[in-house]
Parts: C-alpha cells; structure tokens; sequence
C-alpha cells in the first residue's frame, strides 16, 4: 500500500485501494466542498517506538487469517479470503463451524475493517466528519481488542487525543502496528493545540517524546523534466 499511494497518490485526495485487484478510485474530502474552510486536518503522531512489527508477529497474524479463512471456506467455499466473508458469515460460523477463540478474534477485525473503510470513504465524500471519526476510532478498537497490533504507547497516544474535547472526530493507529503512529482527523483550527497537549501529555504518561505534524494529501512521485 505504501509503494502504491507513493506512485499513484493526488493532492486533496486519499486512495481507496483494492488490494485484490489493485483498482482504486480517488476520494476527496468533502466532496464537491473539499475547498471548504470548514474542512478538517489529518495530525500524524509518532509514538517513537520502534516499528519491529512485533518480533514476528506479522506472520502470526498471516497465518491466523489463512486457518480463520479455512473454516469459513469450509462452510461456504465461495469464501477464498476474509474480503469475501461478511460480518454475518463470520457470525454464522462462529455459532456452527467452529470458528473461535483468536481465529474469531482475527476474522471478525479483518471483515469489520474492510467494511468500515468503504463506509469511511463514502462518510469522506459526504463530509461526513463525525461518521468519519466514529469509525477511526473503531478500527483502532478493533486494532487493539481482536487483532491484537496496537502497544501501551499508541493506546496512549489514541486515547489523548479521542479525550481531547472539542476539535478532535477520531484517532486510531495507522501502519503496521507494534508502535509507529497514528492518525488523528482535528478541525484545522484546533490542530496546533491538539499537537502541543499531545506532545505534553505523551511525555507525562510514557517518558517518552513524540513528533507530531499536520499534514495532508499530496501527490506521488513522478518523473520530472528538466
């Protein structure tokens, strides 16, 4: 996804990437009224912790997904991966084929978070901002319950800024996990703010500094002329 956002990315407008296929379409936010003063900022938020993905956890959760998978073939082999299972198919599975425990855990984020980024990209063209943040922070839920990717410090981080108050529609982790950073959606007007209280308070709760910088969407490499 990195390589693919770094090649193919367009200012004002985020990537709904289908990693299957590799069809994405451009999503701005806000729409028609992506211009709009009102339009909120991204904050990204580096924890300072090493992104190691969790000493060889990254194949765990690989292999995880691929015996979670298994099961819900087994009940309807139209199912080749979990993007093509459905919340309820998880469920069903969970009542009769077996699917439990860790593997359950694992099913039920990857299957969740598929269809909260199809409605977060839906909810960013609508300039739907509170949506948009209500599901950021389920992912990071989700992120940190059932897929098990989040550590002490992102938690940290996200619940700063998720109590922040007024300004602030959602934060979660972003990246791999095991540490790195996460991303906040802030009205434009309250990110300065929101950057030094998270550089304050991160410090007070962990011992450890934290880099913070607005940001937003800009387009990918490209060949230049000279």
């Amino acid at each position: 996804m990195d390589q693919f956002v770094s090649s193919a990315g367009c200012e004002g407008k985020l990537l709904l990437l289908d990693c299957r296929s590799l069809d994405y379409r451009e999503v701005s936010m806000g729409g028609e009224n992506a211009s709009s003063s009102d339009a909120p900022v991204l904050v990204i938020t580096n924890s300072n912790v090493k992104h190691d993905l969790g000493d060889g956890e990254y194949p765990v959760r690989v292999r995880q997904c691929k015996e979670a998978t298994d099961i819900l073939t087994k009940m309807n082999p139209s199912i080749q991966s979990l993007r093509d299972a459905t919340m309820k198919d998880v469920e069903a599975a969970a009542k009769s084929a077996g699917l439990e425990g860790v593997l359950l855990q694992r099913a039920r984020h990857v299957v969740s978070e598929n269809e909260r980024t199809v409605k977060t990209a839906d909810a960013l063209e609508k300039g739907d901002w509170e949506t948009v943040g209500k599901l950021m922070n389920a992912s990071h839920t989700s992120m940190r319950d059932d897929y098990e990717v989040s550590c002490e410090e992102i938690d940290v981080l996200v619940n700063l800024a998720q109590t922040f108050g007024d300004g602030v529609f959602g934060s979660r982790l972003t990246g791999g996990g095991f540490g790195g950073c996460t991303v906040t959606l802030v009205k434009k007007d309250s990110a300065q703010q929101l950057i030094e209280y998270l550089k304050t308070q991160y410090e007070a709760n962990t011992g450890t500094k934290c880099v913070c910088f607005e940001t937003a969407a800009a387009s990918g490499a490209k060949a230049i002329d000279l």
